[in-house]
């Protein structure tokens, strides 16, 4: 893969929970490195391939995703998870709806694309590909990976990078601004899921409260412990409380409530 991106797949000996993951989860990953990183490392679920196989995708950013980019077969790695909250997960009506009938945009950027294609490819195998539309972008045509297989699936794809080298020239949210001022036209109900960087999301979530379109927001936060026990991935909000956990009450929040 291009841009330092690499797909890591797990395997454990027995059954493990990762098997019934939903998109937009999370699993808390750490190699066997003694007190060196002793810290795990949050990674959203890219597919859930049976009861013992998962993948996660991966680029290297420091030390510790360099030291899962050097792992070798064979070596073990402790994982913690399912975690979090996940995506609105498409129902059994034959539109393929979050439960309301709205045709779903998925917006990825960088290293968000994992949790949206993991949604895509439920969708899928449930032979709903036209539920869903992918807005994927990222600074230059090595930071789009993984596109081929939404070719296969048949999902609608538009890319975006921001030097034009695949794609449209610009960010994300200049096709998806296009694609939402075409469904408002068209009277076409239609929700937002989004998961990439912080200025990214903004954009979206801005985009989506503009136009009255419902948006979740799948946000990226550092988490040391993964399960709401050192309180490091606080998610200023609106409502009774000041502050949510990304890894308890999310990762995956409604852009309504997200106080940015």
């Amino acid at each position: 893969m291009t841009g330092g991106y690499f797909v890591l797949e797990l395997a454990s000996e027995q059954d493990n929970a990762v098997g019934g993951a939903q998109p937009g989860q999370f699993v808390m990953l750490r190699g066997e490195w003694g007190r060196d990183l002793l810290n795990g490392r949050a990674f959203s679920v890219l597919e859930a391939i049976d009861a013992r196989r998962f993948t996660v995708m991966l680029k290297v950013f420091g030390r510790g995703t360099g030291k899962m980019r050097e792992m070798q077969p064979g070596e073990r790695m402790t994982v913690t998870g399912p975690l979090g909250r996940g995506f609105p997960q498409p129902d059994a009506q034959p539109d393929g709806g979050a439960g309301s009938g709205r045709k779903q945009l998925l917006v990825a950027g960088g290293v968000g694309l994992p949790p949206l294609h993991f949604h895509a490819r439920r969708l899928v195998g449930r032979g709903k590909a036209d539920a869903v539309e992918m807005f994927y972008g990222g600074r230059s045509a090595a930071e789009l990976v993984l596109t081929e297989a939404l070719d296969e699936w048949g999902v609608q794809t538009v890319l975006a990078t921001d030097d034009g080298s695949r794609g449209v020239e610009g960010r994300v949210t200049v096709p998806l601004t296009a694609r939402l001022d075409a469904a408002a036209e068209a009277g076409e109900a239609v929700e937002i899921l989004a998961c990439g960087p912080t200025p990214m999301l903004a954009a979206v979530r801005e985009l989506g409260l503009a136009r009255g379109v419902p948006t979740s927001l799948c946000l990226e936060e550092m988490m040391a412990c993964g399960f709401g026990v050192c309180l490091g991935c606080a998610v200023p909000v609106y409502g009774p409380k000041p502050y949510k956990y990304c890894c308890t009450d999310g990762p995956v929040f409604d852009a309504k409530e997200v106080r940015w």
